[in-house]
């Protein structure tokens, strides 16, 4: 059985703790009886967008299949993480998986407090500040946002595109920097706007920045706002632009404006996690996902472009996980 809580309950930690130790989460004495419980931290909801939802399935394909009882909660914000990770520590979870980069700062100053926790971050951390019980599946940003800038470029019959990022934190920044390094690197007079919305969920706000961009000449956007995507995508698809979709293929989904999709694998991640922590080796160790361990990839076929477009981002891929390309 899973629960969630909408952030909107979270006003102040001493509401928080009502809510995660009452009658929703069940008693504190019941899960510290349940040594395999394990937990997810979601910024968005588990059932909208293309960074939560795969997440959250291959979260629970992975309590399935290691006999695990799964909790979590979503629409998390990084403010309210330290409090909600100390209820679960607190309450007996055995790992806390959180699905974003942005909780870095709260496990860093949880984890320490409760050894018998594992906790692990998805997305991206540079370190683990040295604690055994804080470990990370790292998804290579750089190749990411490298590989998803390039393809953008060659795409891109105006030589202008645009990068429509959510908040600022450590994964986007890295992505955005290599994006704009790729496309440069296959068109080097192209022009790259990037702008941040602020959120992740405005939907309104990505729509209004992405017809803004478009008018001024971009035919090609690079979402990357997570649930706040559906905006620029409608956005392009309203205004005859093509974008690359994040995270899992949404050619179906907006299919007059997907070129490809990068498509992350959260499957094999999550399936390592269970693994490992069933086999008590979490250790505080960052396992990179990239190009060379099937970590992530790009759909196919391309839409909308030549073929020769869907050739050289492949031969490029390919290139970068043999290490013949460096994208440093």
């Amino acid at each position: 059985m899973t629960y969630s809580i909408d952030r909107r309950r979270f006003v102040g930690m001493a509401l928080g703790t009502a809510v995660l130790s009452g009658a929703g989460f069940g008693s504190a004495r019941a899960f510290a009886a349940d040594p395999t419980e394990v937990a997810g931290l979601f910024t968005g909801s588990v059932t909208q967008g293309n960074w939560d939802p795969p997440g959250y399935a291959a979260f629970t394909a992975m309590a399935k299949k290691y006999n695990f009882k799964p909790s979590y909660v979503d629409n998390a914000t990084y403010e309210a993480a330290p409090a909600i990770l100390r209820q679960m520590a607190a309450r007996g979870v055995k790992m806390i998986i959180c699905h974003s980069s942005g909780y870095s700062a709260a496990v860093e100053e949880v984890a320490k407090e409760y050894p018998n926790t594992q906790f692990v971050i998805y997305s991206y951390a540079s370190d683990t500040a040295g604690l055994k019980n804080y470990s990370a599946w790292s998804v290579n940003w750089d190749q990411y946002g490298f590989v998803t800038g390039a393809a953008a470029a060659v795409s891109s019959k105006a030589k202008h595109i645009a990068i429509i990022a959510g908040e600022e934190i450590p994964s986007a920044k890295r992505a955005v920097e290599f994006t704009i390094k790729g496309a440069k690197s296959v068109t080097p007079d192209i022009k790259v706007e990037t702008i941040y919305t602020g959120s992740f969920t405005d939907i309104a706000k990505a729509k209004e920045i992405a017809t803004g961009v478009i008018a001024r000449g971009v035919d090609v956007l690079i979402p990357s706002a997570d649930l706040a995507d559906v905006g620029t995508q409608q956005a392009a698809e309203d205004n005859q632009a093509f974008t690359i979709g994040s995270y899992m293929d949404q050619s179906k989904d907006y299919p007059d404006a997907v070129v490809t999709s990068t498509v992350l694998n959260f499957n094999k991640a999550y399936d390592q996690m269970g693994q490992f922590f069933t086999e008590g080796k979490l250790n505080g160790t960052i396992y990179t996902m990239d190009l060379s361990n099937d970590g992530w990839t790009m759909a196919t076929p391309f839409r909308h472009v030549d073929a020769s477009v869907q050739a050289r981002i492949v031969d490029l891929m390919s290139k970068i996980a043999k290490n013949q390309i460096s994208v440093e």
